[in-house]
């Protein structure tokens, strides 16, 4: 019984070795899949953001205090 169990071990070591070949093959595809979606979202919210910022008006610093105060020349 000892040699037909090596025998069964050695086939079934045989054919998991390309099923385990496979599966890697196949996370290595999407890892790759997975990183290209990743850099193409990160694209589009750089576009986006910068969008965002060419849309917002230069001019208006209502939002920050340090252009409201008047300055030490206007006193003069």
């Amino acid at each position: 019984m000892g040699v037909l169990g090596w025998v069964i071990a050695v086939i079934l070591v045989a054919f998991m070795l390309p099923l385990l070949g496979f599966l890697y093959l196949d996370i290595l595809e999407a890892k790759h899949e997975t990183k290209a979606q990743l850099e193409q979202v990160q694209k589009l919210r750089r576009e986006i953001e910068k969008q965002q910022r060419d849309n917002r008006k230069t001019n208006e610093f209502s939002d920050n205090p340090l252009f409201d105060r008047r300055s030490k020349r206007e006193h003069f």
